[in-house]
């Protein structure tokens, strides 16, 4: 239940972000299209060079006697704590080149969920990782497709994207808690034969 619920915001967290991102600079900082697209490109690098860090450091934890339940839980803390803040962030942000470095803080930092609830799968059901990643891959998407028009409408109704950077925020932080309060690396037997 914790990697579903996980996968449902990570998915609309990244997928907000990735189709909101350029609107939000033309927007707020009133950036031509063209610049938003480097303001809003520069994050996903991030992204990619943060999630290998987080899978040398998440298996550096487990070499070095870490148990998998508290590693997975303080990558997924990582993933989700961090954007929270950059998001909180991003709302002061009076440039698009601080609002860019937050955002980038808030993509990076989503990087590292990959050394928490995506490989968490296969530790807790190996038997069904595949169909439990397409399950969570699912729901995930579907929130992301809500949450992409929902922002839409949020930040029509409020005028501004302030109200829904916080809502956001306030959604990774009670999913950080719930994923630490909840989550667990040991097997979990589905068939009731263990």
């Amino acid at each position: 239940m914790g990697n579903l619920l996980r996968a449902v915001l990570f998915f609309q967290g990244y997928f907000v972000i990735l189709s909101w991102m350029p609107v939000y600079f033309k927007t707020i900082f009133h950036v031509n299209l063209r610049e938003a697209a480097w303001f809003s490109a520069i994050p996903w690098v991030m992204m990619a060079v943060l999630g290998y860090v987080a899978g040398v450091v998440s298996d550096a934890l487990i070499r070095n006697g870490t148990s998998i339940t508290l590693t997975r839980k303080i990558m997924q803390t990582i993933g989700f704590v961090g954007p929270g803040i950059a998001l909180i962030g991003l709302n002061a942000a009076k440039s698009p080149a601080i609002a860019s470095a937050w955002l980038t803080i808030a993509v990076g930092l989503m990087s590292f969920g990959h050394s928490g609830f995506l490989v968490n799968f296969q530790e807790i059901a190996p038997q069904y990782a595949g169909v439990l990643h397409g399950m969570a891959n699912t729901a995930g998407t579907f929130a992301a497709i809500l949450g992409t028009i929902g922002a839409g409408f949020f930040v029509d109704r409020m005028g501004s994207f302030r109200g829904f950077l916080t809502l956001t925020s306030l959604l990774y932080f009670s999913s950080a808690l719930f994923w630490d309060i909840f989550a667990t690396g040991e097997r979990v037997d589905f068939d009731g034969t263990s």
